[in-house]
């Protein structure tokens, strides 16, 4: 990291010195949400489609695109445009190097049926953040659909070795705690080649998360559809066939570091091309707070965004207060957000009660310089989440870089 008159840094930690601004511009980067779904789907398909997209993909998009190269895809990365050439997926190869998700738990999740469908052993892994996930819902599946799976560390978690193949099947799935095994299987049933019959249990979290899946399969040739009431699905396989042209839209949960930072030095927001309500994945209740001039106690529900904890537990507190809720999926992610941005924010001189499932406080707080570094726990929005509050009291934030996960211009962003 360059020295830059607003931060410096010394490698793993960065200084962030206060500073004022009146407005700020707030550009989003590519949905990793998006991009990674189209990423697999190209890659399963038989065409050749261009990916577009405004700003920099992340490191999790990067991520996907790298283990979907293991696999013998070609991808060519362009500034502003990704081309996908698609080898259908009977056609993957087995990598021959570890499927390495990194951080990026959708990769991961969307990739290990596909690394358990091969018939040798592949090795899946990830970096320290995603080897803290467990993962019994997927992993259960995957082994009721033949695979074998073993954990070479802790149980449920990474790294480990699978082997396959997968084979049709009956299985459960919990969508309590994360929508994601049920998009799991359902982007692996190319792969399969027969039909599967779900069965769902618990009442689902960040279902516009699944409900994208659905869609997204469906422009390619799925018959598969799901909406939440559903408490059990028959998923057919299909061919995918996607588009020449596919334009990823902005991840519009990153405004809310935008509110942020706007509410923090009474600036004026200007967000470039916003994405459509129905693109927002759960944050589009994020619209509202664009334009409102809201002044009581807040009760906003997070049980589809839960994403959005840090940096709108720090706009309650310096805001209107209130209550984030329906979030205790939030503890399962890079780091326990709930506790962590209780911990975060206290650094920061911001009182916020932890509650079971999310976060309650007043408002009209000011935050305060930390006394210490602060620890983000290798979690990028944590880490944006502090920035963010430092660009107004000064602080020393770790885990330098981090927030390249989902958004790489960040930085810049904020300290220009």
């Amino acid at each position: 990291m360059a020295a830059d008159m607003k931060g410096h840094s010394d490698g793993s930690t960065i200084r962030i010195e206060p500073k004022t601004t009146d407005s700020i511009e707030w550009d989003l980067a590519p949905s990793k949400s998006h991009m990674i779904r189209w990423l697999l789907l190209s890659a399963i398909s038989k065409t050749t489609t261009e990916i577009r997209f405004n700003g920099s993909p992340g490191a999790d998009i990067q991520s996907m695109a790298k283990c979907l190269e293991h696999m013998g895809v070609v991808i060519v990365r362009n500034p502003d445009f990704w081309v996908v050439e698609g080898v259908g997926a009977q056609d993957l190869i087995a990598p021959d190097a570890v499927v390495n998700c990194e951080n990026s738990g959708t990769a991961l999740r969307l990739l290990l049926p596909y690394a358990s469908s091969f018939d040798v052993p592949i090795m899946v892994d990830g970096d320290s953040t995603l080897r803290s996930r467990h993962l019994p819902t997927l992993t259960a599946a995957l082994i009721a659909l033949g695979a074998e799976i073993s954990h070479l560390n802790e149980p449920n978690s990474l790294p480990c070795l699978v082997k396959g193949p997968l084979k049709p099947s009956s299985i459960n799935l919990d969508v309590s705690m994360s929508s994601q095994p049920l998009s799991s299987i359902l982007f692996a049933m190319p792969r399969i080649s027969a039909t599967v019959d779900v069965e769902i249990h618990g009442s689902a979290v960040s279902r516009r998360h699944a409900e994208l899946s659905f869609r997204i399969a469906e422009e390619t040739g799925s018959s598969n559809r799901w909406d939440a009431s559903m408490d059990s699905i028959h998923l057919e396989s299909w061919a995918p066939i996607t588009p020449n042209n596919v334009q990823i839209p902005g991840d519009m949960s990153l405004v809310s570091f935008g509110l942020l930072f706007a509410r923090l030095h009474g600036a004026k927001l200007t967000i470039p091309r916003l994405p459509a309500e129905n693109e927002g994945l759960g944050s589009e209740i994020l619209l509202d707070l664009m334009t409102s001039s809201q002044h009581d106690p807040l009760d906003l529900d997070l049980r589809d965004a839960n994403d959005l904890l840090p940096p709108l537990a720090a706009y309650l507190a310096i805001g209107p207060g209130g209550r984030l809720r329906n979030a205790s999926h939030a503890r399962y992610k890079e780091s326990n957000r709930i506790r962590r941005t209780v911990e975060l924010l206290s650094q920061f001189g911001l009182k916020i009660e932890e509650m079971e499932d999310g976060i309650q406080c007043v408002g009209s707080q000011s935050p305060v310089e930390p006394s210490s570094i602060v620890d983000v726990h290798g979690d990028h929005r944590l880490s944006m989440t502090a920035i963010c509050l430092a660009t107004k009291v000064g602080g020393s934030v770790g885990d330098n870089g981090v927030w390249g996960i989902t958004d790489p211009d960040f930085l810049k962003r904020v300290i220009s």
